[in-house]
């Protein structure tokens, strides 16, 4: 009888304490719709201070005359429209510049704007919004797009 208890205690033990053989799951999703941040589309964001390019870490702040430079981080091709609104002045395209409809991009490529921070207090807000089909400025916040906002403080 106790042969069979310690025996039995032996095999929940070995079934708790066995190692887990999977590895971690990269890609839990499939698909545009349902994939995970890591793999959903944006944009790298740099920012040129005088001579100084580099990377915009998140909560930096910028002032006027900086510029800002975008890369295009995506698993594939996308449509894309890049909208800004810096402090009080309305919201522009500024890509495609003074479109009205999306423009296909590549994954890594540059956008070819710059656009420079005005003076004035306020905060700079870009919008980027993806969708794997073209679509006009006016449908850009719909249910198949992706939409991407980056929110900075001005100095």
């Amino acid at each position: 009888m106790l042969v069979a208890i310690l025996g039995g205690l032996w095999g929940l033990a070995v079934l708790v304490g066995r190692a887990n053989t999977e590895g971690p799951v990269v890609a839990p999703y499939v698909g545009q719709k349902g994939a995970s941040r890591g793999s959903a589309s944006g944009l790298g964001v740099s920012l040129r201070r005088g001579a100084d390019v580099r990377p915009l870490a998140p909560g930096t702040p910028v002032r006027a005359g900086d510029a800002l430079h975008f890369t295009v981080r995506a698993e594939g091709p996308r449509y894309l429209i890049v909208r800004m609104r810096d402090g009080a002045a309305d919201a522009t395209t500024i890509f495609p510049a003074g479109a009205s409809q999306a423009a296909l991009v590549q994954p890594g490529e540059a956008l070819p704007v710059a656009p420079t921070i005005a003076a004035g207090a306020g905060k700079v807000i870009v919008t980027a919004v993806f969708a794997d089909h073209a679509f006009a400025l006016e449908g850009a916040r719909g249910d198949d797009t992706e939409v991407v906002d980056f929110v900075m403080e001005k100095e």
